[in-house]
Parts: C-alpha cells; structure tokens; sequence
C-alpha cells in the first residue's frame, strides 16, 4: 500500500534511510501516525512513554483517555509498537515532573500568575528526558507527534511553525536548545489535523478516532483546585480601577487576567479581572478596555536565534496569530516587546514567544504588562 500523504522532500532530507530514532508516544493518532511516517521512512524507530504524575498519584487514568498518561493511554501505545514490531519503554519522570512542572505550576498561581506548564514541560522534562534515553539507546534524533516543523539547516537548527495554523504547536517548543532542536523530528508539521486522521484510518490505526489528549494533564476537567490547601486560597477583596471595593473573591489561585466569569459582582457593564494583587490579596477588576496592553516585559529568555532587526511578531498563548512588535529590547536573559498596536488577553505568567516568517527565535516568561495610560490603583 502507498504510504497515504505525500511526504515532503525536507522530511526524508531530516531522517536518512536507517536513522535511529526515538519516539515519544502517548497512545493517540498523532504519535502513532508519527510512528507509521517513520516506519515509512525506513528509520530504525524505538518507541517510549514518559509516565508522569496521572498514573503515578493514581488519581486519573484508567479508562479516561483524555489523559495523555492515563494507563490506558500507556497500553495503547505499547499495543501500538508491538502491532508494526518495534521496542517499546515506560520512563518514570514522576519526581522531575512534580519538580519543574506541577510545583512551579502551583507556586505560580499562588504568586497571581496563569502558568503554562507544557511549556515548562517540554523545556525542562520531555525533552532532556528523550534525550537521555536516546543517548542510552545510541539514537541519533528523538521525535514527537507535535505539529511543529524543524529547518536543519547548515547554520543551526530552526524552529518553524507548523503549515496548519490551525494546530501549530511551536509555541510549546520554543524553550528547546539549539542542541536539542538538531535532534528533534516533529513529522506532522506538513500536515493537518484532518489529514492525520484520515491517513491513520486508511492505515488502520486504532486510534484514528481516539479523542485527543486535554492540555493540562495533570487538571482533570480544568478544575485546578486539588492542587492548593485552604491556606492557598483565601478570600479577599475584589476593587475597581480607583482601589474601591465592589465585591470578594473567593481566593487568587481561581482567577486569571482576562477572566470574566466567577467575578460574582454586579456591574452596569462586564467586568474582567484586569490585575492580581498578590502582595494585597486583592483582584482589581475593570472593563475589558482595561485589558488593552502595549508594553510586555518578559524574565528567563531562551532564545534558539537571537532576533536582530525587525518585522517581528510576538504571540502569548497557544493559537493566538501574533501581533507586531514596534520595538524588542533584549538585556540578558530578559527582553521588553513594544507592541505596534495595543493587544488585549496577556496575563503574566505566559510565555510570549517571538517569530518572524514563521520561524521561532524564542521568548520568555510574561512578568509585566502596561498599557502606558491608566496608574495601577
């Protein structure tokens, strides 16, 4: 049977017939097509699951396969390899995960910020982990089934966004190392979404209809909740923009910037949370036209290439298409982003990414945003 998508002359280009590589698999179509490509491109492929904190506290799992590391999502995957004959490992990164994932993760929200642990994730476990475990093995690349696309070209490694704008995923990647980046295939940036599932069908695959995984996969049903005591999460004041207070909040770790629902006060207009005061325990509410921004200022840089010149773009959260920057202001592992026009949805604690043509150059942590017209009450 002929392979069922074209596959694109860069990626044969990427993986040499005979390419030792490894593959980060969850269970689900992406990584199982990303296998099924490999296989086709007559890489020497070996398969792992990274079992992280799901299965390890036994909270979730099970038969959940919303969970991308659910047991029942680490059976499928080793269904999976065993099915076209390849290796298949389970790796126990449940103490690093807690470590650079979910404790940062909490410490953020108690800190009034909205943390983005994939980013976190990839940086700092998946990654280093698959890595590790292809030097071990005498791999030269790892892989992932993220909609990402790498250029490896002769000046270094790029990082460019996927051809779906749709279900791009670079944005979660930027944190990677150059050194890291050079030996990472991410095989569906080609492709669609629809594209995989289809050609998964055509082949067979048994997760051509599995549901995809949540986002956040230690948050079941987007209730992060368990994660703080009641120590955490105590009620204070909700102000307006001139520091009066309308109402109460029933502790910081429940609310982020931009949010509107859960507010519980009554208004004459919506009313959004502009800013947390964590130092005060207070949340300041507004209009959304408070939410507007023009200056960004970003701590603990990572930057693949280092982004001279102009025509730059920034975007904040995944799916988000960018918005032009008027001036970037690097200082060591910080950077300032002058927006062109101003931009409404950032909240500290998100990662802001730079690009420019497609191609990521970096981006850092959100610890501060202006709109350079209203004082902070």
């Amino acid at each position: 049977m002929a392979f069922p998508l074209p596959v694109p002359d860069a990626l044969k280009d990427a993986v040499p017939v005979g390419s030792g590589v490894l593959l980060g698999v969850s269970g689900g179509v992406d990584s199982s097509l990303a296998l099924a490509v490999l296989q086709h491109l007559g890489c020497d492929v070996h398969c792992i699951t990274l079992k992280n904190f799901c299965t390890a506290e036994g909270r979730f799992g099970g038969d959940d396969n919303s969970s991308c590391c659910s047991l029942d999502a680490i059976d499928s995957a080793r269904r999976q390899a065993a099915a076209v004959g390849v290796p298949h490992w389970v790796g126990n990164v449940e103490d690093r995960f807690r470590e650079e994932v979910i404790d940062p993760f909490v410490a953020e929200y108690k800190a009034g910020r909205t943390p983005n642990p994939c980013v976190g994730c990839n940086t700092h476990v998946r990654f280093p982990e698959l890595i590790r475990r292809a030097d071990q093995l005498g791999l030269e690349f790892v892989a992932t089934g993220h909609y990402a696309r790498v250029d490896h070209a002769s000046d270094g490694p790029r990082l460019l966004r996927a051809l779906d704008p749709d279900k791009d995923q670079s944005y979660f990647l930027h944190g990677l190392s150059r050194v890291e980046l050079a030996r990472s295939i991410f095989p569906l940036g080609w492709w669609t979404k629809p594209d995989v599932r289809r050609a998964a069908a055509v082949l067979g695959l048994e997760s051509a209809t599995r549901a995809d995984s949540q986002e956040i996969c230690f948050v079941p049903e987007d209730d992060r909740s368990f994660l703080f005591s009641d120590q955490d999460a105590i009620p204070g004041d909700i102000v307006d923009g001139e520091g009066r207070v309308i109402g109460r909040h029933r502790g910081l770790v429940h609310y982020t910037v931009g949010q509107r629902r859960g507010m519980g006060v009554a208004a004459s207009e919506p009313l959004y949370v502009v800013r947390i005061d964590a130092e005060h325990n207070r949340i300041v509410a507004g209009p959304r036209s408070r939410l507007m921004v023009k200056r960004i200022l970003c701590d603990r840089c990572r930057w693949l290439r280092h982004p001279d010149g102009d025509g730059f773009r920034v975007q904040w959260r995944h799916g988000h298409r960018g918005d032009d920057v008027a001036s970037l202001l690097l200082s060591d592992d910080r950077c300032e982003v002058v927006l062109r026009d101003t931009a409404s949805g950032i909240a500290p604690g998100q990662f802001l990414v730079v690009e420019r043509d497609g191609e990521i150059f970096g981006g850092g942590r959100i610890i501060e945003t202006k709109n350079d017209q209203e004082e902070t009450p």
